[in-house]
């Protein structure tokens, strides 16, 4: 259905405030932000900022998802089927690796604080951080499962320790990068992740 004026203007102004909070929360973090910080960015009043949001943890909730569906986004355009099982699991580890290294200013602020949110918010975002990691979790478990059917992968290897290590590593490396405001280079980082998969660390003798 065609949106009107009205609502495509309110849509156009909703987006415009999330970006405007979520420049503000990378900057002071959720405590240290206020509303009227973030009306001065997208200059308006304060009240005309709850005609739209009705707190700051309505607005911090909105903007996660913001970013966690902008990550969505991200990281579908960058897989490409059709490849070997190599190429496809570096195109997933550097497309979470770039994405959060982006935005590690953000996470950071999220990583920290998303749990001192009101408590019906931190339910809601607990939930929503969870459905996209298990299915990127579960990506990671497909390509395994192909990887084996083709002869790629050994079918005595577990996929579920292999696809946990992949995916706690992708984790760690993130969560570091954004507390520690890190720089990582994403293809390095899923080359070495590789590397270590395919060679091995033991030298046997």
């Amino acid at each position: 259905m065609k949106l009107t004026r009205r609502e495509r203007e309110k849509l156009r102004k909703n987006q415009e405030i999330i970006e405007a909070s979520i420049k503000v929360f990378s900057e002071k973090g959720f405590y240290g932000a206020t509303m009227h910080d973030i009306a001065e960015v997208v200059e308006m009043g304060v009240g005309t900022l709850y005609q739209y949001f009705k707190s700051k943890d309505d607005l911090y909730y909105n903007a996660i998802l913001y970013k966690l569906n902008e990550f969505h986004d991200f990281y579908g355009a960058r897989l490409r089927e059709g490849q070997n099982f190599i190429d496809s699991i570096s195109d997933v580890i550097a497309a979470w690796i770039e994405y959060f290294s982006k935005n590690n200013d953000f996470f950071a602020i999220v990583f920290s604080e998303w749990l001192n949110v009101k408590k019906s918010f931190a339910r809601k975002l607990k939930k929503r951080l969870t459905n996209e990691f298990t299915e990127k979790y579960n990506e990671i478990v497909r390509l395994i499962q192909k990887g084996k059917g083709s002869g790629e992968i050994s079918g005595d290897v577990s996929t579920e320790v292999l696809s946990s290590m992949i995916f706690g590593t992708i984790q760690h490396m993130i969560h570091k990068g954004a507390m520690e405001k890190e720089a990582i280079a994403p293809a390095l980082v899923a080359e070495s992740i590789i590397t270590i998969l395919s060679s091995g660390i033991v030298i046997r003798k």
